[in-house]
């Protein structure tokens, strides 16, 4: 019971921090909101793990979440680039299709992650993972190989390379 208060008065911050303002309307549709969230969903914010580790380990996994992120933008920018280039463009020339990427990645949480960094990344969309395959598809707004090694290289294999060594 401690733990779902716990999860409500830190879920009605949040909401209130990202409302921007304390009216009431806020106050009782936040409060409803936490109510229902915190009653279905504490025991996922506060279960426990079963490994014990270092707290190196932890300091180690957050070092590189910080080196990761400016990659992050980077690639973003950089795809952004391309991106607004086709945008003005008097002739079009890309050449957007779905493509099947195979991943190496055999954590569900680095996968989900590989997942939104593609769709954040301009010019990419992911639409599908097949998990027998452990392959994700992609609408990519400008295809221009349809060999699978050199799709993988240039789609996602910036980002895995990172959650591999962050996820392991």
């Amino acid at each position: 019971m401690r733990r779902k208060v716990f999860a409500f008065f830190i879920i009605l911050a949040v909401w209130i921090i990202f409302a921007g303002k304390i009216t009431d309307d806020v106050l009782i549709v936040g409060v409803i909101a936490s109510l229902v969230t915190s009653w279905m969903y504490s025991d996922l914010l506060f279960r426990s793990s079963n490994r014990k580790r270092k707290w190196t380990y932890y300091i180690r996994k957050i070092f590189y979440i910080l080196l990761f992120i400016p990659v992050f933008f980077y690639e973003a920018f950089i795809s952004a680039l391309k991106v607004s280039k086709h945008a003005f463009e008097k002739d079009p020339t890309f050449s957007p299709g779905i493509v099947k990427v195979k991943t190496t990645l055999k954590n569900i949480t680095a996968l989900t992650i590989l997942a939104n960094l593609i769709t954040l990344t301009p010019g990419t969309l992911t639409l599908d993972f097949d998990m027998k395959d452990k392959a994700f598809f992609i609408h990519w707004i400008d295809v221009t190989t349809a060999e699978e090694a050199e799709t993988r290289k240039q789609v996602i294999e910036r980002f895995e390379k990172w959650l591999e060594v962050i996820f392991q």
